[in-house]
């Protein structure tokens, strides 16, 4: 029994004995670099401040030194008094326009007369050779800096600085405030500990935080005689003394070999953070050693109970293995348990997104399926206050993002009038909820096709649009979007967004572009905001070199407008918005038919197949579809093709691989006309595309328009029919290996055929269904088939891509993200196009901390579509 408890105290003793040892090592060692990191602090600081001081002296101590030496020069050329006042009124007039207000003009005594810069005139009284700045100057050598004292022109406190010429009777000074040394000095603290001030040789207080004590003897302040002491042999460093009573640490530095600058601060104050530190540390330890000897008290108990129930049963071999499953299984549930709080952890990290982005989904399932009238009144109220926090998020990520340079300029073909109907369509919501009347002015001659950052230019329009509309209670916010200018290649666009509001008074022209900053925020408490859409979209425009220009006149309204330059993708003239021509209409137009055309599209994407075939299908054009590079080879080693459809991006052998390795065999016949299917539309693709050997190049989403002019340009007469192009019929297609895929004869029923198309629901739901359903050549019934299939893939492609993220294998998240941005884009899903584009980008710059860091968002974005479409189609 004795040896048992000696089991248990001997290591508890000794286990005390060195915690109190740690203890007493990791405190010394914490206070000595505590102390030495406070005490580095305060000579940074004080360093900083003086050099600061210094700088700032030093310019009216130059100004002085080249002053002083041509007026004496001056003197000794026997130059009149009236040469020398005209030339120290000119200096001041120089000096003034060229540093702050702080410093005042230049004067002297020269000859008997006192000449001002300012062209004072003193009273007759004033005899300058009584002034302390004059006999200072005639005392001493060199420039000396008269302490503060009240300056007889001005009447305000004031430093002079003065210095006697060569004939020690003549002497010239200038003067500055001491406003800016006071404001520094009441500024001055070390964390927010202490205070400074600034003393001269003889103990005189230059500044001081108090300004009250300003002008008087530091002696008369109690302790103030040994501090000047030490000060005096100190020069500069940190000192200890008893000031006021308290122990109190000094950090002083020398401002121009005539000034003190010192910051005192108590000892308690300073030291307070180490000493609640060490007492924390202190308390842990112990607390620390009380957990340590209940585990020992209690496993003792457990150990005497198993000896008792050993030495009574004769524990078998069978016990001792079953005892050791148990510890396994306690030792596994301690590991599940690490697990399950490391996840627990993980997921309370998770961006704030995720549960916004969760509100707003379970908000609209609420809208959609409640009759209750309340109810819907507070689902709406939630979404217009979730979108405005959403909105609000967005604005503070991007502002962040610009100004850490984060934020790229992309260019890439847009159509004109998508861009311009998709921006007036988010704000127009907003503008009707407060019976505002939107008015769109677009000049019809603008070209169709554009080549600039589409989703920058929005993001400046619709961020224009809605502070328009956040400050107009009544009347009406005006579009106009015009040519300015225009080459064969390049457009100015010329847009202006005007409005009815309450307008900006001239004194808040400088706050309107300050971050985080409000007008008027009493009148405008109620408009919600984080103060930086006018930032980002100041910042937005100078990276894509423009600015905004504001005019407004106060209670009547304001306009913003800007011209950029964007690239010409087509010429065609964009035409009325309010008539072209309804993606729906599309059905019922003819195209050119090419029934014997051999036509070879290759995609490792099966809804980007599908999507190819069906527009190549309107043009009666049964093509055959590979899914890989190496399938391309096979196919073209046993068939002649027209024209071959070949897609850049795909995981083993990319576009490019591809079209070498047929290159090498032989394998493409003259007349074969090789053209490059990318979503990377950007200004220089065109030319990268040829310079590898393709052909020409088509961006992906498909656009009709675009895929007839590459049929009729390639394929050969022979291949084309005259006749009209039959029934639209989604075209199905099944594998017939792992790769190649063929038609199956009957269209038979889509997925989703026979589903309403409700284009308002999707719009609702964040999907762009007027531009999906224009990709799908306005085929409804396809056009939702290709929604049902983009939403059932998420949870794959998400796997996928969490799979190349988590073995870090950039290129295959790279290839996987491009064709997640070219199917968001076919359907309609706009916000996850762009994401993921972003993200693609990250990759090809080898950016695996971007990807990283901005995966979750995509997933949660791209599961959200998915969610809302589903919740649509059924």
């Amino acid at each position: 029994m004795k040896k048992s408890k000696l089991n248990l105290t001997l290591p508890l003793i000794t286990t005390f004995i060195l915690m109190v040892l740690v203890v007493i090592y990791t405190s010394a060692l914490f206070y000595r670099i505590s102390v030495s990191n406070i005490y580095e602090v305060g000579s940074d600081k004080i360093s900083g401040i003086s050099a600061s001081l210094g700088n700032y002296l030093d310019t009216n101590r130059s100004v002085l030194w080249v002053t002083a030496d041509t007026v004496d020069f001056m003197v000794n050329d026997k130059r009149s008094n009236k040469t020398i006042w005209d030339y120290l009124i000119l200096e001041t007039q120089r000096y003034k326009s060229q540093f702050d207000q702080n410093y005042t003009g230049l004067y002297g005594y020269i000859s008997g007369e006192y000449l001002d810069g300012l062209e004072w005139v003193p009273p007759d009284d004033y005899d300058p050779t009584e002034r302390e700045w004059y006999q200072l100057a005639e005392q001493e050598n060199g420039l000396v800096i008269v302490p503060p004292y009240i300056d007889a022109q001005t009447g305000e406190m004031v430093i002079s600085f003065c210095k006697h010429l060569s004939d020690r009777r003549n002497v010239v000074a200038i003067d500055m405030y001491t406003t800016h040394i006071q404001e520094i000095i009441e500024s001055t603290s070390l964390n927010g500990k202490g205070y400074g001030f600034i003393v001269d040789k003889n103990g005189t207080v230059i500044a001081h935080s108090d300004h009250t004590l300003n002008g008087i003897n530091f002696s008369e302040v109690k302790g103030g005689d040994d501090l000047l002491q030490k000060l005096e042999s100190s020069g500069t460093g940190r000192f200890e003394s008893d000031i006021d009573g308290r122990r109190c640490t000094v950090f002083t530095d020398s401002i121009l070999d005539q000034w003190h600058l010192v910051i005192v601060v108590g000892n308690d104050e300073l030291f307070s953070d180490v000493y609640s530190q060490l007492v924390i540390n202190i308390i842990t330890n112990m607390l620390v050693f009380i957990l340590i000897a209940l585990f020992y008290f209690f496993a003792y108990r457990k150990e005497e109970k198993s000896r008792r129930e050993a030495e009574a049963l004769k524990i078998s071999e069978q016990q001792k293995a079953y005892e050791a499953e148990i510890l396994r299984l306690e030792k596994a549930a301690a590991d599940s348990a690490n697990k399950a709080k490391g996840d627990f952890l993980a997921q309370m990290s998770h961006e704030i997104r995720t549960p916004i982005n969760a509100v707003l989904g379970m908000n609209e399932m609420i809208l959609r399926e409640s009759d209750d009238e309340n109810i819907l009144d507070y689902s709406r109220n939630i979404r217009t206050a979730g979108k405005t926090l959403l909105s609000l998020i967005n604005s503070i990520l991007d502002f962040s993002k610009i100004e850490d340079g984060k934020m790229e300029i992309i260019p890439a073909r847009y159509e004109t009038a998508s861009m311009i109907s998709n921006l007036v369509n988010t704000v127009s919501e907003r503008a009707k909820g407060k019976g505002l009347e939107l008015e769109v002015n677009a000049d019809p001659k603008l070209p169709c096709e554009l080549i600039g950052d589409d989703v920058r230019v929005m993001q400046v329009i619709v961020n224009l649009l809605t502070n328009a509309v956040k400050y107009t209670e009544k009347g009406k916010v005006t579009l106009d979007i015009r040519c300015a200018e225009r080459t064969d290649d390049e457009a100015v666009l010329a847009v202006s967004v005007s409005d009815t509001g309450i307008g900006i008074r001239k004194e808040d022209m400088e706050k309107l572009f300050e971050s985080f900053s409000r007008l008027e925020v009493t009148r405008n408490r109620h408009i919600e905001g984080t103060g930086l859409g006018m930032a980002i979209v100041t910042k937005l425009l100078a990276l894509m070199d423009s600015k905004l220009n504001v005019e407004s006149t106060y209670g009547e309204g304001s306009v913003f407008s800007f011209e950029i330059r964007q690239g010409i993708a087509d010429k065609a003239p964009m035409g009325d918005l309010e008539h072209r021509a309804d993606p729906e209409d599309l059905k019922s137009v003819s195209y050119p038919q090419y029934p014997g055309a051999r036509v070879l599209v290759t995609d490792d994407n099966d809804m980007n197949l599908k999507v190819a075939a069906n527009l190549l299908k309107l043009f009666g054009i049964r093509p055959e579809l590979a899914a890989s590079g190496e399938k391309t080879v096979e196919l073209m080693c046993s068939n002649t093709y027209d024209i071959v459809f070949l897609d850049h991006m795909m995981p083993k052998m990319d576009g490019i691989e591809t079209l070498g390795k047929l290159n090498e065999s032989g394998l493409i016949p003259e007349g074969t006309a090789m053209i490059a299917l990318t979503a990377n539309a950007v200004l220089g693709a065109k030319e990268s595309y040829l310079k590898a050997g393709f052909d020409d190049y088509l961006s992906k989403p498909i656009g009709l328009g675009e895929l007839s002019g590459k049929l009729e340009k390639y394929l050969p007469v022979s291949a084309k029919a005259d006749i009209a192009g039959g029934e639209n019929e989604v075209i199905e297609f099944l594998p017939e290996d792992d790769e190649v895929m063929e038609f199956l004869p009957d269209s038979g029923d889509a997925p989703v055929s026979g589903k309403s198309f409700d284009a308002a629901a999707l719009e609702e739901a964040g999907i762009a269904a007027g531009s999906g359903l224009n990709y799908c050549a306005g085929d409804k019934d396809f056009y939702l088939e290709m929604l049902a299939d983009y939403a059932g893939s998420c949870e794959k492609r998400m796997s996928e891509l969490e799979e190349a993220l988590r073995t870090e294998d950039m290129k295959q998240y790279g290839i996987l993200v491009h064709a997640l941005k070219s199917v968001s884009a076919t359907v309609g899903a706009d916000d996850v196009s762009v994401l993921a584009r972003s993200l693609e980008e990250a990759c090809k710059k080898g950016d695996a901390e971007y990807v990283s860091a901005h995966h979750a968002e995509l997933g949660e974005l791209f599961r959200s579509k998915a969610e809302a479409i589903e919740r649509v189609l059924k």
